[in-house]
């Protein structure tokens, strides 16, 4: 499940790494190369929920295997494309493919190891993201520069395919049982009547779809998905709380009326804004921006993603430091680490103003750590919004946190157009934690016991 994680983000980080050739090829702009990117991530963003449901009610050790198919196919599908068009539906594959790792890989741990031993295991196969985002500088534009692109899309994909082998080798039929088919879904069911409450969401989306004009091209496709997001949450809002509700919609319906899921949102939106315009630009910043050859900016893009592992380790450390010191609730422990990284992440406003090339790697270093730390401390609060609906709100605030993250990457890519820097979209995604950081302080309760009975 390590090495699953890492090639999940090693398919789905190429991309930022080979922007320059893929420019070139087809003729984009910034901003038309963020739609690409965009492309992946609301399609990831949707598909979460429901891969967390079928995770849930299917043997997950095929399941796990189909995925990972799926989406190396994806990545090696991606090679050949002849077109713009078919580049971007490989990606739109790729991003369903993917959302299903963590789902199927948290359910494979929670069935396979006791629970003194789940944090362990869920911390050694989550590192593989970590380890993929170092490896993947080093390795894709080494392959693109010597073979192209397309080659270095084609190898990463085809390690799918020895994972898959590995996989049936050590997770043999034989061990079915460690991934039985539960008979009883008491908080997991998914009534096919429920679907019909989507339909509002649907037409309101597909409304705004047909209504923009073909010229806003992705753009549609984007706001279509908010709208099915925003109207499903508004739907549940208004739907009369069955406080025994077994059904997907039944439960929504509890979660939204919870105060802290919706302080989460404004943090699960702000922190993935942030990180993943890292993720998807730090490579053509220091291309564009920095006069880095190809080559050389895809080895030191290697250097905060190895700060951000750091990050991932130190801010939870840091926050169980603080609460054995001091005694404080964990809620409070885990805000003062998470004001410290904010604070790390808005170094990163000073990237586009500094003359020095060594100066900005180290304060993009700084702003990754900082993030990484963040992550780590606010995925904890989204544990204890509620205990029995934990799975279904992960997989919202993933969904809208990604979505957001997509639909602001080719306006990163617009401003670099218009301005000719990144300058100022480092401000924003420097100071944008900031604003989740002040509404989770405000918003839930920091000196309060973590709840234990919604």
């Amino acid at each position: 499940m390590f090495g699953a994680t890492a090639l999940n983000y090693m398919d789905r980080q190429s991309m930022a790494l080979v922007e320059e050739p893929i420019r070139k090829e087809f003729g984009l702009d910034n901003q038309q190369f963020g739609w690409i990117g965009a492309a992946f991530y609301i399609t990831y963003a949707l598909a979460q929920v429901p891969a967390g449901m079928l995770a849930d009610r299917l043997n997950v050790r095929k399941l796990y295997l189909f995925a990972v198919l799926w989406w190396s196919l994806a990545a090696m599908a991606a090679a050949f494309s002849p077109t713009l068009s078919v580049l971007i539906a490989m990606r739109i594959l790729l991003g369903l493919g993917e959302s299903f790792n963590w789902p199927c890989a948290l359910k494979v741990t929670s069935r396979i190891l006791p629970p003194s031993d789940r944090s362990l295991g869920n911390g050694i196969f989550n590192s593989g993201a970590a380890v993929g985002a170092v490896i993947t500088p080093m390795l894709v534009p080494p392959l693109a520069l010597f073979f192209g692109w397309r080659v270095a899309f084609a190898v990463l994909g085809a390690s799918g395919i020895l994972w898959i082998l590995a996989w049936r080798k050590l997770v043999p039929p034989s061990k079915d049982e460690w991934f039985r088919i539960e008979q009883t879904y008491s908080s997991d069911r998914f009534e096919p009547n429920s679907l019909l409450k989507l339909l509002p969401s649907i037409l309101i989306g597909a409304c705004l779809w047909f209504w923009m004009p073909q010229s806003y091209g992705l753009f549609r496709w984007w706001v279509a998905a908010t709208a099915l997001f925003a109207g499903t949450l508004g739907l549940a809002f208004l739907s009369p709380v069955k406080a025994d509700a077994d059904d997907w919609f039944g439960r929504l319906t509890q979660v939204v009326r919870l105060k802290r899921f919706w302080v989460l949102v404004v943090v699960s939106i702000t922190i993935n804004v942030c990180w993943h315009f890292l993720v998807n630009w730090m490579p053509g910043y220091l291309r564009q921006d920095r006069g880095m050859r190809f080559l050389q900016s895809g080895l030191w893009v290697a250097l905060p993603f190895l700060a951000a592992d750091v990050g991932n380790l130190g801010g939870g450390w840091a926050s169980r430091r603080l609460i054995q010191k001091t005694g404080w609730e964990p809620a409070r422990a885990r805000w003062c680490v998470m004001a410290v990284c904010a604070a790390m992440v808005s170094s990163g406003a000073f990237v586009g103003v500094t003359t020095s090339t060594s100066l900005a790697l180290v304060l993009l270093a700084i702003m990754a750590a900082g993030a990484a730390g963040f992550m780590a401390n606010y995925f904890a609060f989204c544990q204890e919004v509620s205990t029995k609906h934990t799975g279904l709100i992960v997989g919202i605030l993933g969904g809208l946190g990604n979505l957001f993250a997509g639909g602001f990457l080719p306006y990163a890519g617009m401003i670099k157009d218009v301005y000719g820097s990144f300058g100022p979209i480092f401000i924003v995604v420097g100071m944008i934690p900031l604003i989740g950081l002040a509404v989770l302080g405000l918003g839930w309760g920091l000196n309060l016991k973590p709840s234990t009975d919604q």
